[in-house]
């Protein structure tokens, strides 16, 4: 629209507008434009990111079967008991140490 003072840009759907500031020649940019003239740099590439999600979900989980196996067995026989105090001192002990207990 004529004398508007905001570029519209348009990315992904979402539309926003951008206070456009008139330059001493007469030209217009916005402060976007100003502010950023390349990209910034990212710290890893999008391809290298991916690669190494599909790594990490090839990798064997850090799961002890076993002890989740004896676990079960213990609770279906009846065998393991819970001991409430404990539970609340450890839960005490690792909120009030920020989780680093």
């Amino acid at each position: 629209m004529a004398g508007d003072d905001k570029l519209v840009l348009q990315v992904g759907g979402v539309t926003r507008a951008t206070p456009v500031r008139r330059t001493a020649s007469g030209s217009t940019a916005s402060a976007n434009q100003r502010a950023t003239a390349q990209p910034a740099p990212t710290a890893m590439p999008v391809a290298r990111l991916i690669s190494l999600a599909n790594e990490m979900a090839a990798q064997e989980p850090p799961v002890d079967y076993a002890r989740i196996a004896s676990l079960r067995a213990a609770i279906a026989s009846g065998e393991y008991s819970v001991d409430p105090v404990a539970i609340a001192k450890s839960m005490a002990l690792f909120h009030s140490t920020g989780g680093n207990s």
